[in-house]
């Protein structure tokens, strides 16, 4: 497990980080006081923190702004029985070697080699002879294979850039890929147990299955995410399902794989009450849903197991249902 600065300080201490701002908004307290709001990202780990009494236009006049890295003084206290950062000073970093890189969170393998790999997996999933040093597909292959590579071929650079959430889970740049790289995995080891599925289907689908978090999401070059209007009007897999059926209209593509990775997109998410627009109807749907959990949760319990030591536990997370989770020696 990778552990950034902010995973080690404690509550009652003070610090002293060079930090990259990767969000910077002005709000006011309950009583009528301005305070900037910040998200600081040691490279590893991101942190929200506030600076009272402070205004965006102060922050701007002193050179600190989104996509600077910055000296950050700053104080440990508790809010709601969980850590609350408080900024103390911030000031644009004199040192040229800081480069913004250095300080932007992405995964912990290289993009390029990511991507080579979804698309390997894809190939080998159907046990047609493909060429897995090529990256595309002959012309005259309408399989669901080959929709899913020119898809994803066509979005790349986004796919590639894109977050994975606004938060939660895979929240970085290059999120999404690596979320997708690490559930396509999954998927070929779980059709080693239960070899009745459709690997062809279950890869594809897996591949897919967040495609349209490329308009949900809004991410910018240091990676932080927000949504759309359109990402809040429809949600992802209603675009995703939008973008697997225009790319199926430009050629005889098999209808009825078309309409079985439109379904695994459209129940990924499980049930209706997490968002879902029906349930798994499928084994490779529900097989999908249950790797969209292990991943995303996975991710949870690497990312805040970082956080305390051996023999310790985390604070309550809401995304695990409120659970603790503890660290063994």
């Amino acid at each position: 497990m990778n552990i950034g600065k902010f995973s080690n300080t404690e509550i009652g201490s003070t610090y002293n980080y060079t930090v990259l701002v990767t969000e910077m908004t002005e709000k006011v307290s309950k009583t009528d006081k301005p305070f900037v709001n910040f998200t600081f990202s040691d490279g590893v780990d991101k942190v929200t923190a506030n600076y009272f009494d402070k205004t965006e236009e102060v922050m701007m006049a002193l050179g600190v702004y989104v996509g600077r890295v910055v000296d950050l003084t700053f104080s440990v206290k508790t809010y709601n029985n969980k850590k609350n950062y408080i900024v103390e000073n911030v000031i644009p970093c004199p040192d040229p070697d800081a480069k913004v890189e250095k300080f932007v969170q992405s995964p912990p393998f290289g993009i390029d080699i990511m991507y080579k790999k979804i698309i390997e997996c894809i190939k080998k999933s159907t046990g047609r002879n493909y060429d897995v040093n090529v990256p595309g597909v002959p012309d005259d292959d309408y399989s669901a294979a080959a929709l899913t590579i020119r898809l994803l071929n066509s979005n790349k650079e986004a796919f590639c850039k894109s977050s994975a959430a606004h938060s939660i889970h895979h929240d970085m740049r290059g999120g999404l890929l690596y979320h997708t790289f690490r559930m396509v995995y999954n998927a070929l080891y779980v059709s080693k147990v239960y070899t009745t599925l459709n690997l062809e289907l279950l890869v594809c689908g897996t591949a897919l299955h967040d495609i349209g978090k490329l308009t949900e999401l809004d991410t910018d070059e240091l990676g932080s995410a927000d949504y759309s209007v359109d990402g809040r009007l429809f949600g992802h897999a209603v675009i995703g399902m939008e973008m697997v059926s225009e790319e199926a209209k430009k050629g005889p593509y098999n209808e009825e794989e078309v309409r079985q990775l439109r379904h695994m997109i459209a129940s990924h998410h499980g049930s209706l009450e997490y968002g879902a627009i029906t349930t798994p109807a499928t084994p490779e749907a529900f097989i999908l849903h249950e790797l969209d959990m292990i991943d995303s949760r996975m991710y949870i319990f690497e990312k805040e197991m970082g956080k305390v030591d051996p023999g310790e536990m985390t604070d309550r997370i809401f995304a695990l249902e409120n659970s603790s989770l503890y660290r063994p020696k």
